[in-house]
């Protein structure tokens, strides 16, 4: 294949009168793949009936490109480069609607590792792993299973907005919340279906992030009575969250746990002005990981200091703050041990969890202990019966203070 300079990369090579792709190509993916690594650096080969459509490079230095077929069927396309040398490619083929179709991905000579592809029938969805010669090997891995019925219980709502929960996995389902009819309470913003599947693809289509099945095991562990209402919410658009609020208290929700966020408040605005339209709900909130003061840079829901909001931030079990966690004497309301916490994680394994995100699950659990005992506890009851528990941190080296409140040594305990 000819090859023309990296530097030119905004002119695009021929397309061809192909017509588009319709799914699963191993011919497209394995070509393009060995193609592009085994073009020199800073050259890049023009591929039949594609057209290069943007070129740039990370970080790290690597090769961000981007090719386009007739129809909208799109190659993303990374080229590790290190020393001047190619080290691997990775080959992303996605439909024009932005789908992902597959993943493979080539060593640094340029022979097929093997990769990933989604398959959809009907409203499932799976991903099977591929060898080097792209044919599918072992069991498929559901993406969006229908949920399991499950028996209608008592006990304190607790609405869980994350990237769902694993709820195939008998010890997280017998925790959630069902209603008459046997059905799970809960929603996927995401897919838009009644499915929330933990699953977060915001970052990658074919390896997600799969975040919200080890919170709930902690919600699960520390408030084993509590009723846990599972809604997938994609953090990339932030959007849907009064509809989420009205579904869950539609079925008793009082507590709202949130372990997201960003730094950008426009992103968050309909939480602000849901959680100022909801004054009698609780809303926790991780104070997130970027190892910053808050007060001074922002991030979001955790810096709006709403009344009717408890901002978690992490710590070790002595009550020092933990290296990743934000802290702000006005924004945070008070610090949990969140480092080393058991957690489940999305394929049942028990580990360890560290950060925020592992921490605001201990205060909302407590929460809902409280609330069980005091059912007329409104959200400013709660507040305060959580930060009675409160006592000072120990002294910061640098003389800061780390939060309004302190911390909590032991939430777990009654």
């Amino acid at each position: 294949m000819r090859a023309r300079s990296f530097l030119a990369f905004l002119s695009f090579a021929a397309v061809s009168a192909a017509p588009p792709a319709a799914g699963f190509e191993p011919d497209l993916l394995a070509g393009s793949a060995r193609a592009i690594c085994a073009a020199p650096p800073l050259l890049l080969p023009e591929l039949p009936g594609l057209r290069l459509l943007s070129a740039a490079n990370d970080q790290q230095r690597n090769d961000l490109l981007l090719f386009e077929r007739a129809g909208g069927d799109r190659l993303q396309v990374r080229r590790m480069v290190h020393a001047g040398r190619v080290r691997g490619v990775i080959v992303e083929h996605f439909t024009g609607d932005g789908r992902g179709v597959a993943i493979a991905h080539t060593d640094a000579a340029c022979r097929l590792l093997g990769g990933r592809r989604i398959v959809e029938e009907g409203l499932d969805r799976f991903y099977e792993d591929l060898d080097p010669e792209l044919r599918p090997i072992g069991a498929r891995i559901a993406i969006n299973p229908p949920p399991p019925r499950g028996e209608p219980r008592a006990g304190v709502a607790v609405a869980l907005i994350d990237s769902g929960v694993n709820y195939l996995l008998p010890g997280i389902a017998a925790h959630l919340g069902y209603g008459p009819d046997g059905r799970l309470v809960g929603l996927d913003l995401v897919d838009g279906d009644d499915r929330p599947f933990d699953l977060d693809q915001s970052r990658n289509a074919f390896f997600p992030r799969r975040h919200g099945t080890a919170v709930a095991s902690i919600l699960a562990r520390e408030a084993p009575a509590a009723r846990i209402l599972p809604y997938r919410f994609d953090l990339e658009r932030a959007r849907g969250l009064a509809r989420i609020v009205a579904h869950a208290r539609t079925h008793g929700a009082k507590i709202v746990l949130v372990p997201l966020g960003n730094g950008s408040v426009e992103d968050w605005a309909e939480f602000r002005e849901v959680a100022a339209a909801n004054p009698d709900l609780l809303f926790v909130v991780s104070a997130g990981n970027d190892a910053r003061d808050i007060d001074r840079n922002p991030v979001y829901p955790a810096a709006f200091g709403l009344p009717n909001q408890l901002t978690v931030g992490s710590c070790t079990g002595d009550g020092r703050i933990a290296p990743d966690s934000n802290w702000g004497a006005r924004t945070v309301d008070l610090f949990a041990p969140g480092e080393g916490v058991w957690i489940t994680d999305a394929e049942g394994r028990r580990g360890a969890g560290f950060g925020t995100s592992f921490a605001a699950p201990r205060v909302a659990a407590l929460a809902a202990r409280l609330l069980a005992r005091e059912p007329g506890l409104d959200a400013a009851g709660l507040v305060a019966a959580v930060l009675a528990r409160a006592e000072p941190m120990p002294p910061h080296p640098q003389g800061l203070v780390m939060s309004r409140r302190g911390w909590i040594a032991d939430p777990a305990a009654d």
